[in-house]
């Protein structure tokens, strides 16, 4: 060994440069296998914890105007409402080239009318908003055409709170632009809501004897106002017909007195109605996704419980203490309605109170429960009140359910129908598969549907740890052909460009081991500590490299038809490398044995010539 590394001292420059560049190989090398690992641990690692799910919009065809009067203004007020000639149904989402792996489904929430039951609101005021609204028969003042607020005597309360029986009340015919003369010696019947705050010339001329403002209430519709699957509105003569009627020998048995009587019945339902939405993976629901709603008790419902349709649910937490429920326990429900346009949390408000619509059919006869089943509850969730729109919220007292443990799921007593929007139709999709799906989509889909996507920062990560990893392979294959090069270049100067030395140590009585030691021995020698070095280097700099922090730099999120929103993102945490020292050491054992490999191959093709023939020609 000494020899040799007498002979490589004679050559500093060269020695010294070769070294150098031994080590650069070896850290690129290693560095390029570490980048590699270390991004491989971190998405396999984090993989499970993201989910990918898109909601689905059907756009409008056109929208029209639509006119209501107001009588405090004494104009039409006009606002736009799209407009479609028919629906999409998540059936048009099969195309072929897209892997669901839950969904698409467009959920419906149901009313389950269980007066049983403590709700949200029943338990908050318990004696209710009485004078909110009530069925009831009245007389005015004086002779008036209710064209803006007038005074009536409610003599007779049939629906609603009976103190007001006998009380003056501000009454106006609000939104009809034609009303008609009301008469102080006949009795009128009309279903009464609080509309807003009286208004007209008198009411100016109260105000300025009391500053105190009263409100002034207005007559509801009697229709029944349901709909069929197709978005059809199902007949009513009641429909855009009168509201005020006249109280006559016989009133209760016509037709708009039977409907009163009904509305008696009804209108107060929604103190005991309770929703339930149906889904077929709880991820789906934009409140869950987003952190909005999580599992405080008990589990999640299962994958199998969801495609078997069990009667399984989860509850909220401050329904099961409102009435004094365990996990384990059952709920009763008794489906009254169906809703396919809005949500839950649209309808029950938990900060405004529930918004229900009329619950008679469109013969007049109150709504009757169309299914009544037992749902054990297997989780208990909590909520809280995000900054999110109404419809992406819980409703109060919600029930979650798999969607195949309703039977009757074809639109019975269907108040409100409409096309599929981002908060009733979602699916969830493998990671990473975004890009796929949107190309598929422009290849075989329509032009009516826009997405949204929601992958909480995995197409961000993936992009940055695909960069890494593409950046590891530049590194890797850099190091690899430098090495290549390097060994073949010096093994030519420092083996093969001593065949003379060779010739004469055989000359001498050496052995062929003897100068392979010789020759060697000094460059395997420098191989393997600037191998050893230059791994040592390139472990010490990837753990200083950021892989989550490159995404930044690489992502995009421009889509043709949709985009990925980044809401709820997973925290991710740098992970450390593994095995960094077992990979030094590997890079560094390859690139001696490569070094020795092809330094031994070309003293061998030197030691088969015979020391006199490359004496002569030297």
């Amino acid at each position: 060994m000494k020899n040799s590394l007498r002979q490589m001292a004679r050559t500093p420059i060269k020695t010294t440069l070769f070294f150098l560049l031994n080590v650069l190989a070896a850290l690129l090398m290693t560095l390029g296998v570490c980048i590699w690992q270390k991004s491989s641990s971190m998405m396999e690692k984090y993989e499970d914890q993201f989910v990918t799910i898109g909601t689905v919009r059907q756009r409008p065809e056109s929208f029209e105007q639509i006119r209501t009067w107001d009588a405090e203004e004494k104009s039409y007020s006009i606002f736009k409402r799209a407009q479609y000639t028919s629906y999409d149904t998540v059936e048009d989402l099969d195309i072929p080239g897209v892997t669901y792996l839950a969904g698409p489904e467009q959920r419906a929430h149901y009313g389950s009318y269980t007066p049983q039951y403590i709700k949200f609101w029943r338990n908050l005021y318990p004696n209710g908003l009485a004078t909110e609204a009530l069925v009831a028969e009245f007389t005015p003042l004086e002779d008036c055409i209710p064209e803006e607020s007038v005074k009536i005597r409610i003599t007779k309360v049939l629906g609603g709170d009976s103190r007001l029986e006998g009380t003056t009340l501000w009454f106006c015919d609000h939104d009809n632009p034609e009303p008609e003369m009301l008469y102080q010696d006949k009795t009128y019947a009309a279903f009464l809501s609080c509309y807003g705050y009286f208004h007209g010339e008198r009411a100016e001329e109260v105000r300025k004897e009391s500053p105190m403002m009263s409100l002034e209430y207005a007559p509801v519709s009697l229709s029944s106002q349901l709909y069929r699957l197709d978005g059809s509105v199902i007949e009513d003569p009641f429909r855009d017909g009168p509201e005020i009627f006249e109280v006559t020998d016989g009133f209760y048995e016509t037709d708009a007195g039977r409907r009163l009587l009904s509305l008696v019945e009804t209108r107060t339902y929604w103190w005991d109605m309770q929703p339930v939405t149906e889904t077929n993976e709880t991820c789906l629901l934009m409140p869950f996704y987003n952190g909005d709603a999580y599992i405080t008790e008990g589990r999640d419902i299962s994958g199998e419980e969801y495609r078997d349709g069990a009667k399984v649910c989860l509850a909220p937490r401050s329904f099961m203490e409102n009435n004094g429920l365990s996990l384990g326990d059952q709920i009763q429900v008794q489906l009254l309605y169906t809703d396919t346009r809005w949500t839950a949390g649209w309808r029950f408000d938990m900060e405004n109170g529930a918004s229900v619509g009329s619950l008679i059919d469109a013969e007049g006869n109150s709504m009757e429960p169309f299914e009544t089943s037992a749902y054990t509850v297997v989780g208990i969730y909590d909520t809280t009140v995000g900054d999110t729109d109404l419809s992406f919220r819980s409703g109060t007292d919600e029930l979650i359910v798999p969607m195949h443990s309703i039977k009757e799921r074809s639109g019975k007593n269907l108040q409100s129908c409409g096309p599929m929007m981002d908060a009733t139709t979602s699916f969830r999709i493998p990671n990473g598969t975004i890009e796929e799906f949107l190309a598929a989509w422009e290849k075989y889909g329509t032009k009516d549907l826009e997405f949204t996507f929601y992958d909480r920062g995995y197409t961000q990560l993936k992009a940055g740890i695909d960069n890494m990893k593409n950046f590891s392979l530049v590194l890797l294959a850099a190091g690899v052909i430098l090495t290549g090069l390097l060994l073949v270049f010096y093994s030519y100067l420092f083996v093969t460009r001593q065949m003379k030395r060779t010739a004469v140590e055989r000359s001498l009585g050496m052995t062929r081991g003897q100068c392979r030691r010789s020759i060697l021995s000094g460059f395997i020698l420098i191989v393997l500590i600037g191998s050893m070095a230059g791994a040592a280097g390139g472990m010490h700099f990837s753990r200083s490299i950021s892989v989550k922090n490159a995404a930044p730099d690489y992502y995009d999120s421009a889509y043709s038809v949709g985009k990925a929103v980044d809401i709820n993102e997973v925290v991710v945490e740098e992970t450390p490398l593994k095995n960094g020292i077992g990979i030094a050491v590997c890079c560094s054992l390859l690139i001696t044995a490569a070094g020795t490999g092809i330094a031994l191959m070309r003293m061998n093709r030197s030691l088969k010539r015979e020391p006199m023939e490359i004496l002569c020609r030297e």
